[in-house]
């Protein structure tokens, strides 16, 4: 009866970390769909008022360019 209790136990843990997990993976992707939304927008704005892809570093060139595509969705 111990090892059913104890395997209970782990069981329902393992239920509580899944749930959280889940919570935190949840307000990644919003976060990560609020951060492309913010990023479109500066890129326009930037591009609109003169500062081009080229001004910026090749990271942030490469992550725009990567994101118009398609990318990080």
């Amino acid at each position: 009866m111990d090892k059913i209790a104890e395997m209970t136990a782990i069981i329902t843990k393992a239920d509580i970390a899944m749930k959280a997990a889940t919570w935190q993976i949840e307000r990644l992707v919003e976060d990560v769909a609020m951060l492309r939304k913010a990023l479109t927008e500066l890129a326009y704005v930037a591009e609109e008022n003169g500062v081009y892809l080229s001004n910026l570093t090749k990271s942030t060139q490469d992550t725009i360019v990567a994101m118009r595509l398609g990318g990080f969705k």
